[in-house]
């Protein structure tokens, strides 16, 4: 799974704020409802994932369906606990190149479960375990574990500006090329602008780091900052669920291992979300 996706997918099981990837404001599930989800759909110029290429020609789509039960909401040091699990995908519009099946465009299917708990009403951690395969034989099969810490620092600012921080670790299992634990810490300083408007909309700038000797060997990973926009779409009727565009322009700075792996030291990252949450 993307490690954008996830970001997005953590949070929606806490019913909060998306720090990374997309950045839109998930919708609050209704009073009295335990249930909520999203669905949704990324065009994106390439496939990168903890500052890994995985693959960089034609047009990158990528189709997610995430699902979160709330199994607890109080007002002690607890606040909240959720459940969540997701599916995720990549196709290709050109053919993996290398190992593919008969020109395979289905890069990458992932599928997984995870639990976050929010609590001194600020904070949230979570964990999710993902499994990936690749329909087109581009690569072998493969797992990984995460955790991600975020602190909701919305109201501590002046207007609508927060920093949103957070800090992501992971570790695959039986990873050769990237071994050891990739640590992923950033902060997503945003505004909405507009609030009060019938087109409010959120503009941020993603500032975002992959460490990790281990992981990445001797040198950083990967450095990523640029700007994400999130418009809610309230012309749909909201029996039909909230909907939201977003799109983000992220410039990769790569470290020596990545470089090495991906032919480049620095690449641009383009997308465009459509997603609806209910």
């Amino acid at each position: 799974m993307s490690a954008h996706h996830l970001a997005c997918l953590v949070i929606l099981a806490a019913s909060a704020t998306c720090l990374r990837a997309g950045g839109q404001a998930v919708a609050e599930p209704e009073a009295g409802s335990m249930f909520s989800g999203e669905i949704g759909i990324a065009v994106a110029n390439q496939y990168i994932t903890r500052g890994f290429v995985v693959q960089d020609e034609g047009t990158s789509f990528q189709p997610h369906l995430d699902l979160s039960v709330t199994l607890y909401q109080g007002n002690g040091f607890i606040n909240s606990a959720s459940a969540f699990t997701g599916m995720w995908g990549a196709i290709g519009s050109t053919p993996y190149e290398g190992l593919g099946k008969d020109g395979g465009r289905f890069t990458e299917f992932d599928y997984g479960l995870g639990a976050s708990i929010t609590f001194a009403e600020r904070w949230t951690i979570s964990s999710f375990y993902n499994r990936w395969t690749s329909p087109a034989g581009a690569y072998g099969d493969g797992h990984w574990i995460s955790a991600t810490l975020e602190f909701d620092d919305h109201g501590l600012f002046p207007g609508s500006f927060s920093l949103e921080p957070f800090f992501q670790i992971a570790h695959e299992f039986g990873s050769d090329l990237a071994p050891g634990l990739c640590l992923e810490p950033g902060i997503r300083p945003n505004v909405t602008l507009f609030p009060e408007s019938d087109t409010p909309f959120n503009a941020a700038l993603l500032v975002m780091a992959g460490l990790g000797r281990g992981y990445y060997g001797v040198d950083y990973g990967y450095f990523v900052i640029g700007p994400q926009l999130s418009i809610p779409l309230g012309f749909i009727d909201p029996t039909a669920g909230n909907w939201t565009f977003t799109a983000e322009c992220l410039y990769y700075d790569f470290g020596r291992t990545t470089t090495a792996e991906n032919g480049q030291g620095h690449s641009w990252l383009v997308s465009l979300k459509l997603a609806v949450s209910f």
